[in-house]
């Protein structure tokens, strides 16, 4: 669940209607009257000549840009007149011609005017635009977005005292030659009004000048004669004056833009910084609106900075309580309060400090139920399941009750959601488990795109623990391909559920050995998702191909430097990495160690993720059962390392066993029964250990990864040529199992081929050449031999562990 619903939105505050008067609104107020101008020549039909001869005319194309580009302009913060003039010359919008060679010819006439100018174009406006006849309609309507805009510019500019207007044209003189400077195509401009003035500087020496005798400014107002171009912007930085001027109209559309792309599509909002400095703009122009420093907690939430996310908390509702304070009613001074807790507490909850935040939802849930405020009661109560390790499912179903009673279809389908992932970590029927993400389905058709993201992607979760690896692909790929274009026309939405997919199908690309698609994955990912907490799914998964890559490889330092940093994300998981490391080095006793430190942990301690789909922020049982599970079994391998596998092996495997099939972990269930067929075959039981395999094989070689199918492979061309050793069988029946044997193997070395695991290999080749040997194959024994002296100098491996005594 995000936080953005839970500013208190219902504490109205009143808007400034000041309208600044700014050199970029005089150039989009220029913007308009030249287009009105064309327009209003162009009303009876006819064509219009340019000053070449040419004719053109107000196509609807042209209309529609204009209207478009104006109404961006308006509704955005001030730009530069370079970047203003970036976006005309951009190729984005069709123009007429006469129309950008008249704005740059007014432009250098405000410049070059001086005072008059300016009262002269915000004089003209009645005259120009909101005149009529009795024949014609005036050019803008007074109540349309222009006519309301340009109106304000007019009322706002008659109160303003001569001074002020004198700033106003110094400042516009430091907007116009900051143009020049950037490089800004002002060439009509310059080449009809500023002939003449050889440089820059004498034409700013000039118009300083008739500004001193004009009005009387004493020396020290001048513009100081530069006499070079960084003594030009040296003084241009002095004349500039005030910074980047927002309105509150600007600020809430910025504001409410932001914080959508943040919420759904981070990868479009500006960077921390960036957005940093916007919002420290905004303060200045509007140092009591919370909202502002609302967007400023959310980001610092980005970079998981504590202090300033803090801070901007704190002034958020400092000034919502004291709007608050002025209202008349009791609800609407305590509301602020209520909502100034519940966000404190979701705050110690996104920085993983459990007791504060239940202190603070305490204390929330307590002024909710004195107000009687339901709405705030089940946001409350949303966190305090989700914080809470007791009675976890009894809550939610409350929680879920009472959100339907008060049509709250968000938390209700947050609220399913949970209890579906509650439900199949405590060995729900995973029947049961979907039908219940089916009711949030329903709820989510017409409701936040959001949340149907997330059921995708849970969906892929539950399959992926229930050891359904192509079930989990497409749940994955259909959130991929979900068009979301319609719900947010500008941008799309992309957000945790969409780096959990991208995780997923990364994911199985390394179990396949594919480690150059799923780089390019994750590559995708760290360009989309670059901060915490999101960011750790992709860094997780990265650590995986490392790993996988350099321990198949035989390279014990990388895959030890890829434990170190998986840590960080994954502190349980990588122990138990540490531990497959360790056994393939033959450290038994380290590999129990890290063992034993998964399995004496708190069960609430290792709640966390598995690094694909039910990890991210949440909390997951279903991973501790998953983690659990190969723990179980690493210490009935470790068991096994250095000689013959004792019965306590067999003992812990029977456990980890009926572990994952009580809890419906079906491909962990398979693969511990090929360990406990691996150790049958140990004890001298062929027979058995071929029958538990069969049993489990299909699973294996349905869901399995590449490594696990051929480790399978591998297991059943022994157990079979080890049952028809034990049994009493004809040449012929032996040669048949012999050679079936060895295509097994085949099939088995593509696999480990595949995935790089290079000892692997060389396993299947020596057990192939001595199959051959078997059935007096010299050719193929010959061949096996050659390639295992090849592969064994390039790959020279050491592997402590023997042929016979590993899976």
């Amino acid at each position: 669940m995000t936080s953005r619903d839970l500013l208190n939105s219902s504490i109205s505050q009143k808007n400034l209607m000041k309208e600044n008067i700014t050199p970029h609104k005089i150039a989009v107020v220029l913007f308009i009257k030249e287009f009105c101008l064309i327009k209003a020549k162009a009303r009876p039909g006819q064509l219009l000549t340019c000053e070449d001869g040419s004719f053109y005319s107000v196509e609807p194309v042209h209309r529609r840009d204009f209207c478009m580009l104006v109404l961006k302009l308006i509704q955005s913060p001030d730009m530069e007149l370079s970047e203003f003039m970036t976006v005309l010359h951009s190729g984005q919008y069709s123009w007429l011609p006469a129309h950008l060679s008249a704005l740059k010819k007014t432009l250098a006439e405000i410049n070059d005017g001086g005072v008059c100018a300016i009262q002269t174009l915000i004089h003209d406006l009645n005259t120009t635009i909101f005149s009529d006849s009795a024949l014609l309609q005036p050019v803008v309507n007074k109540s349309s977005i222009i006519g309301l805009f340009l109106r304000r510019i007019i009322i706002f500019f008659d109160k303003l005292t001569f001074s002020q207007v004198v700033a106003i044209y110094r400042s516009y003189k430091a907007y116009y030659y900051r143009a020049k400077l950037a490089g800004a195509d002002l060439r009509c401009a310059a080449e009809n009004y500023a002939a003449g003035s050889s440089t820059v500087a004498d034409s700013i020496r000039s118009e300083d000048m008739d500004i001193s005798s004009a009005i009387g400014l004493d020396s020290e107002c001048k513009l100081p004669s530069p006499s070079s171009r960084g003594g030009m912007k040296m003084d241009l930085l002095a004349l500039e004056g005030e910074v980047v001027s927002w309105s509150r109209r600007q600020a809430e559309l910025f504001i409410a833009q932001q914080v959508n792309l943040l919420q759904n599509n981070e990868s479009l909002a500006l960077s921390p910084p960036k957005l940093q400095e916007k919002i420290r703009d905004i303060l200045q122009a509007n140092p009591d609106y919370a909202e502002a420093h609302y967007l400023s907690y959310l980001n610092c939430l980005r970079v998981r900075e504590y202090c300033g996310a803090v801070d901007s908390l704190f002034h958020c509702f400092d000034r919502n309580t004291a709007i608050a304070a002025n209202s008349t009613t009791i609800d609407d001074k305590n509301r602020s309060f209520r909502y100034a807790t519940l966000n404190l507490a979701i705050l110690h909850a996104q920085f993983g400090q459990r007791g504060e935040a239940l202190c603070a939802l305490r204390e929330a849930v307590q002024m909710a139920h004195e107000a009687n405020d339901d709405i705030c009661l089940q946001h409350a109560q949303t966190w305090l399941y989700r914080l809470s390790n007791n009675n976890k499912e009894v809550l939610i179903q409350r929680s879920v009750q009472r959100s339907s009673d008060l049509k709250l279809s968000y938390l209700t389908s947050l609220g399913i959601q949970s209890l579906a992932q509650c439900t199949a970590i405590t060995g729900t029927k995973p029947a049961i488990v979907f039908e219940i993400l089916m009711k949030s389905d329903t709820l989510n058709q017409n409701s936040v795109l959001e949340l149907l993201a997330n059921s995708f992607a849970q969906k892929a979760a539950l399959w992926l623990l229930y050891g359904k690896m192509e079930m989990s692909l497409l749940a994955s790929q259909l959130l991929l391909c979900l068009y979301t274009l319609d719900a947010m026309p500008n941008s799309g939405y992309s957000g945790e559920s969409t780096c959990l997919a991208l995780c997923c199908v990364a994911n199985a690309f390394v179990q396949e050995g594919k480690y150059q698609l799923a780089s390019v994955l994750l590559q995708h990912a760290r360009l989309q998702f670059p901060h915490e907490p999101m960011s750790h799914a992709w860094m997780y998964i990265e650590q995986l191909l490392y790993f996988f890559e350099a321990l198949h490889n035989g390279r014990w330092q990388e895959a030890e430097q890829a434990v170190g940093r998986m840590s960080s994300v994954h502190k349980w998981d990588s122990l138990l990495r540490k531990a497959e490391l360790l056994l393939s080095k033959g450290d038994a006793v380290g590999a129990m160690s890290a063992v034993h430190s998964v399995l004496d942990a708190p069960a609430n301690e290792c709640d966390m993720g598995s690094g694909v789909g039910l990890h991210s922020t949440h909390n997951t049982g279903g991973a501790r059962l998953a983690l659990r599970v190969r723990a179980l079994v690493l210490s009935a391998e470790a068991q096994s390392v250095n000689g013959p596998a004792p019965a306590t092996a067999v003992c812990v495997l029977t456990t980890a066993l009926g572990l994952a099939q009580q809890n419906y972990l079906e491909l962990h269930a398979a693969l511990v029964a090929c360990h406990l067929a691996n150790l049958q075959l140990q004890l001298g039981l062929p027979a058995q250990a071929l029958s538990l395999l069969d049993e489990w094989l299909l699973v294996v070689l349905a869901h399995g990864g590449a490594y696990d199918r051929g480790r399978a492979l591998l297991l059943l061309a022994k157990c079979r040529v080890a049952a028809a050793t034990s049994l009493p069988c004809s040449l012929e029946d032996r040669i048949r199992v012999v050679t079936e044997a060895i295509n097994t193997l085949e099939r088995a070395k593509t696999l480990f081929t595949q995935v790089e695991a290079i000892s692997r290999v060389k396993d299947v080749l020596y057990l192939q050449a001595l199959l051959y040997n078997e059935v007096d194959c010299v050719l193929g024994r010959k061949k096996c031999a050659l390639e295992f002296r090849a592969l064994d100098e390039q790959h020279p491996t050491k592997i402590a562990t023997t042929l016979l005594n590993r899976f």
